[in-house]
């Protein structure tokens, strides 16, 4: 009988990880608020680093290590999330956000306190620091990696779940997302579903939720004009 092997790559650890965080999340599997939070925080910390690590990776495997010399010895130290960071802005060039790199750093202090000691914290604090982290993971896998997160889970409700849900993943989420379409000189309106600043005025989708109406034009025989 041959053994059935069981294997992920950095990418797909890490996408498996914001997969369990987002179904927490949207769905709500785990009656206890807390509970849910605390495991969707570890998930989300477990996923960023794997998403820079994979980024470093593309760079140079080698630099993964904390020794490069040691490289590619499985017994050997990996890099941390501080580590990471600071080799994929020195070596490969990417700059990061003030307001992201916060967010990692806060990210990584509440995995620590979870993982090795006692944690307390408020449920608005936990909110937020899990729907920012989640937010920034998926921005940073689709322009630093290519990978597209968020397509995968509008295959079924997950996703407006998700922005329903948890209201400061879906604000931090939904002003990212304006702020990508403004850069490229994209012009949006207030998406009459979702309720973001990132409905399309050129085709009528909305990016963050997927949402799609017919906008109104010249051409369709209406007009702005009122008269009596």
């Amino acid at each position: 009988m041959s053994r059935r092997i069981i294997e992920f790559t950095l990418l797909q650890n890490a996408l498996d990880s914001i997969s369990q965080a987002v179904e927490l999340l949207a769905w709500k599997d785990i009656a206890n608020d807390d509970s849910r939070l605390k495991q969707a925080i570890l998930l989300t910390a477990q996923a960023c680093e794997l998403l820079l690590k994979e980024r470093l990776r593309r760079v140079h495997p080698s630099l993964i290590w904390e020794d490069v010399d040691k490289y590619p010895r499985l017994d050997a130290r990996t890099v941390g999330v501080e580590r990471a960071v600071s080799r994929l802005k020195q070596i490969g060039g990417i700059v990061f956000d003030a307001d992201d790199l916060k967010i990692v750093t806060s990210l990584r202090n509440t995995r620590n306190a979870i993982e090795h000691f006692a944690w307390k914290t408020t449920r608005e604090e936990a909110n937020a620091i899990v729907g920012n982290a989640l937010s920034f993971a998926i921005d940073f896998a689709e322009k630093q990696l290519d990978t597209n997160i968020a397509y995968k889970f509008r295959s079924d409700d997950t996703w407006n779940h998700l922005l329903e849900q948890h209201a400061d993943f879906a604000r931090n989420h939904g002003w990212r997302t304006a702020s990508g379409m403004k850069a490229v000189g994209k012009l949006v309106q207030e998406c009459s579903f979702c309720n973001g600043m990132t409905q399309d005025l050129s085709t009528g989708a909305c990016s963050l939720c997927g949402h799609w109406e017919r906008l109104s034009t010249a051409d369709d025989g209406a007009s702005d004009e009122v008269t009596f």
